[in-house]
């Protein structure tokens, strides 16, 4: 071979090289993109089951005919209430809720669906309910109870005497059915060190040291999701696995102990659609946009962004559009100001796993 054939050899190894590194590139942004946006959109969803579920507990709970009931031990009158107000809440609202009552000795007293558990002590499967009476103050968050549920706890209290619990749960069906408008799956995990009071999710698929929590969870999602890591999804935040993109964020519940994940699932071609069609994927992050970011303009302590975490937040930042990236830049200049200096290398290094930078970090 010649010596200007080499270097005309040389020069088309470099040019291949050179595009599959910014065409790497540039599918990593995007991709990481698609995640800030769909964890963020969660985690809005998320926050808004929570406020319906509340809503719906704090009315139900000062209705004096149900609290009469409850007092005078009238399970059955308490039954019929529940049934009716879950009815009016799906006619007029179209969410389906849960709604039970549950005595101040942890018994089953009440639920909305049916009365068939009721007498059943609940004391080892919801040890929240322990706190909710000692401090007899509302309590909202994910639980592992008979299985992973939202559930909204409110102490009943008449006339100064506390005489149970009001509670509305939630499952994922809410979750499942927006997320699948967009052509993503999802899966919801629970730790499987919950297992022994999660006694309904006994016979469910094990995915690791995790089960399958949603009724609605796909079985070829989760057939994909046992050949990965979840360790890895954990710490990376998203992994390509068989044609398919799995992306993940922690439950918490309210001791803030990570208790399972929601996995969300988009297809790679539904993502080449995105990346193909500009006007898709406007109409895309335009949708997230509306259910993400909340007008700037209201009281900054209902702001969706104080729940986020500063790496979030930092990756939030990135897809932001811009009267939203001033208050997140304003709220990360006060957070991180309490930060040493190796917690923010650390924090910098964790936000952008795939820069490299060099100099001297001062």
């Amino acid at each position: 071979m010649k010596l200007y054939q080499k270097y005309l050899a040389f020069i088309l190894v470099i040019l291949v090289a050179s595009t599959g590194y910014f065409y790497i590139k540039n599918e990593q942004e995007f991709e990481e993109k698609v995640h800030s946006v769909l964890i963020n959109l969660l985690s809005e969803k998320v926050a808004r089951e929570k406020a319906k579920a509340f809503n719906f507990a704090l009315a139900l709970s000062q209705n004096e005919t149900l609290q009469k009931a409850i007092k005078n031990n009238n399970a059955k009158k308490s039954y019929m209430i529940l049934k009716n107000y879950m009815n009016t809440i799906e006619t007029f609202s179209g969410s389906q809720v849960r709604i039970q009552i549950v005595s101040k000795e942890y018994v089953m007293f009440a639920r909305s669906w049916d009365n068939t558990d009721a007498g059943v002590n609940l004391t080892a499967n919801r040890p929240d309910l322990q706190e909710v009476r000692r401090t007899l103050t509302p309590h909202l968050s994910f639980v592992a109870a008979r299985r992973l549920v939202l559930i909204a706890s409110i102490p009943i209290i008449k006339e100064g005497e506390f005489i149970g619990f009001l509670e509305v749960i939630q499952r994922f069906g809410e979750l499942e059915k927006y997320f699948s408008n967009y052509g993503i799956g999802l899966l919801v995990l629970l730790d499987t060190k919950y297992e022994k009071q999660a006694v309904l999710l006994k016979k469910n698929q094990r995915i690791s040291n995790m089960i399958v929590a949603n009724s609605g969870a796909n079985i070829n999602h989760i057939k994909i999701l046992k050949k990965i890591n979840l360790e890895t999804l954990r710490n990376h935040g998203f992994v390509k696995q068989d044609k398919h993109v799995f992306f993940y964020k922690s439950i918490f519940n309210a001791e803030d102990e990570n208790i399972g994940s929601f996995i969300l699932i988009l297809s790679e071609e539904r993502l080449k659609l995105f990346s193909a069609f500009e006007t898709e994927l406007d109409t895309f992050f335009t949708y997230a946009r509306k259910d993400i970011y909340n007008s700037v303009t209201t009281k900054k302590k209902l702001s969706p962004y104080n729940n986020l975490s500063n790496k979030e937040l930092l990756t939030l930042k990135n897809c932001a559009y811009n009267e939203d990236r001033i208050y997140i830049e304003e709220k990360l200049s006060t957070e991180l100001q309490s930060y040493t200096k190796n917690e923010l290398i650390s924090l910098l290094l964790d936000t952008n796993p795939n820069n490299i930078s060099r100099g001297k970090i001062k």
